[in-house]
């Protein structure tokens, strides 16, 4: 009897465990949610990251607060979001290269399997784009010019994808360039533009943020926003490379909350006042959910290793 007594006491504990359980994750979010930006102010990361924040704010009906968390090629604030509570009020709103590119380069305290991808918001084509008074006006004439020595290709820490664009882009055509790091893609703008580099390789959002010249698309077709501008795959060479942005929460995290989370994404890329500025950011929205970015980030991971390798960047 006594054991009766015992085991129905522990179910009816039990219970009202789940039932709190339940009751925390429908209350969810009951607090401001932190997105850290692994990146500083002005970039393209920063500048897409607060316009998905303000439209997931209200889908969320809560408040949800930008943190840049910039250095390492965005690795310090993904590696503070890997490190934070996975209640989900810590996120990360990330580019490819800290999740899928990073890992691969450098010891971090986190891998493909730490982070839970929630949602796809932006897929951007790199564009090849020199200082508007430049004598440069096509790839060929920036492979030439290389020939000499005298090209500085500049982008953000080793490992980024503008230090692998400009890598790539290189070993397609059989010539090199010299690399200079310089932050984000607007520190990088001000180094074309003041002359310290030849030619940035960036998001397309930010040549004509920035005022520079497009020499090529690193797309399959032309993009809609940069009609001028032919992609490589004209000039001779098929390579297609994007930027893109996605929204993590730490490994650990409830499904209850990317539930609603990823129901939150859906709503928010949808919103008109998003979709107006994304489209002044020169942002292109892609959206991909919670199932399906997940499958998405797992094959980038994989593929952007066997990338460094063939343009002949160790990983480890």
């Amino acid at each position: 009897m006594k054991m009766k007594t015992k085991f129905a006491s522990s179910i009816s504990a039990l219970t009202i465990f789940a039932c709190s359980f339940s009751a925390m994750a429908a209350d969810y979010p009951s607090k401001p949610i932190e997105v850290i930006i692994p990146y500083g102010a002005g970039g393209s990361t920063d500048t897409t990251g607060r316009v998905f924040i303000n439209a997931i704010k209200k889908s969320l009906g809560a408040d949800v607060v930008p943190l840049n968390v910039a250095g390492a090629g965005g690795t310090i604030g993904m590696a503070q979001m890997f490190h934070s509570e996975p209640d989900g009020y810590t996120l990360g709103f990330s580019p490819i290269a800290p999740v899928t590119v990073q890992p691969h380069l450098r010891k971090l305290p986190y891998g493909m399997d730490s982070f839970e991808p929630v949602c796809l918001v932006s897929d951007n084509p790199n564009v090849i784009a020199v200082a508007p008074d430049s004598e440069l006006n096509s790839i060929d004439d920036l492979v030439a010019l290389s020939k000499s020595g005298k090209v500085v290709a500049v982008g953000a820490a080793p490992g980024s994808m503008p230090h692998i664009v400009q890598a790539a882009v290189a070993n397609a055509y059989g010539t090199k360039f010299t690399y200079l790091p310089a932050g984000n893609a607007a520190n990088s703008a001000k180094a074309v533009l003041g002359g310290e580099a030849t030619f940035s390789s960036n998001v397309s959002s930010m040549v004509s943020v920035n005022g520079l010249k497009g020499l090529a698309v690193l797309a399959d077709e032309r993009l809609v926003e940069l009609p001028d501008i032919p992609t490589l795959k004209e000039q001779g060479e098929d390579l297609s490379l994007s930027i893109w942005f996605g929204l993590f929460a730490p490994q650990g995290t409830s499904e209850d909350k990317l539930d609603k989370l990823d129901e939150a994404c859906s709503e928010a890329v949808q919103d008109p006042e998003f979709l107006e500025g994304m489209k002044k950011a020169q942002s292109i929205v892609r959206y991909l959910p919670r199932s399906e970015f997940k499958e998405y980030y797992q094959e980038q991971f994989t593929n952007n290793k066997e990338l460094l390798e063939l343009i002949g960047v160790k990983a480890k």
